[in-house]
């Protein structure tokens, strides 16, 4: 009987034995991809930060497009696309939620835009206008707003970066996907609003030495919440382009 029983002992160790050793062959070559793996995400996310700070730099000092060269366009072009070329994702379509978001525009190649920016670049101090921040913002829901605020030297408070003063022009429109890499957009309407009176407009309306009466308190409280829309119901067009050429992101250094 015993000599039954040792050869069933050694069968049974010798299976476990093996899979043991198998099993740590196994966490090693798991652990092995694990740390490959890791490597490839922090060189990538490396590569993506520095792409990024190439394509700023390159349109740093552009007058935001309105001052660029031929040179520095190409420049801006060669960064944004080899900022493109690093998507490990494949670009394969728009992600809406990344999208969601308020944007401000710091490079454009859009014609109406450069146009108002180019007035108060080549008049400096003489322009009738100052052109202060510039924003897009989409909402995961489908909608999207455009945003330029505006100054005039004098009537309105100063619209420069980073303030609200002056008066924000917005359009409003609804936008759908008709695309991998392309939006549609129906335009709702355009509000002129938030409007800033400069202190010596206010100093004329309400001076400061004499009493304020009502009269001049309504007309300050009804400059503040001035507010006209104008509909522009069917106007249809499309932003973005094909999925090797056009980026999603927003502080805008696309078009």
């Amino acid at each position: 009987a015993a000599p039954s029983a040792r050869p069933t002992s050694a069968r049974a160790l010798k299976p476990r034995a093996s899979s043991s050793g198998n099993a740590h062959a196994r966490l090693g070559r798991v652990d092995v991809r694990a740390r490959a793996t890791s490597t490839i995400d922090a060189s990538t996310d490396a590569s993506v930060t520095a792409a990024k700070r190439a394509l700023h730099d390159a349109v740093e000092g552009t007058y935001r497009g309105a001052g660029a060269s031929a040179s520095e366009r190409a420049a801006v072009e060669e960064a944004q696309v080899a900022l493109e070329t690093l998507d490990v994702a494949g670009a394969a379509d728009i992600d809406l939620e990344l999208l969601s978001g308020k944007w401000r525009l710091v490079y454009t190649t859009a014609a109406d835009v450069l146009s108002v920016l180019r007035v108060q670049r080549d008049l400096g101090p003489l322009s009738p206008v100052e052109v202060g921040d510039i924003f897009q913002s989409f909402t995961a829901d489908g909608r999207v707003e455009n945003e330029i605020r505006l100054s005039v030297p004098f009537l309105l408070a100063p619209a420069t970066t980073g303030t609200a003063g002056g008066v924000a022009l917005k359009v409003d429109a609804d936008y759908a996907k008709c695309g991998a890499r392309t939006l549609s957009l129906t335009f709702q309407e355009a509000r002129v609003t938030e409007v800033r009176i400069s202190d010596l407009a206010e100093a004329l309306i309400a001076p400061a030495l004499l009493p304020r009466g009502s009269i001049n308190h309504q007309i300050l409280l009804a400059i503040k919440e001035l507010e006209l829309r104008f509909p522009l119901r069917g106007a249809v067009t499309a932003m973005g382009g094909p999925a090797n050429g056009e980026p999603a992101r927003g502080d805008d250094a696309g078009g």
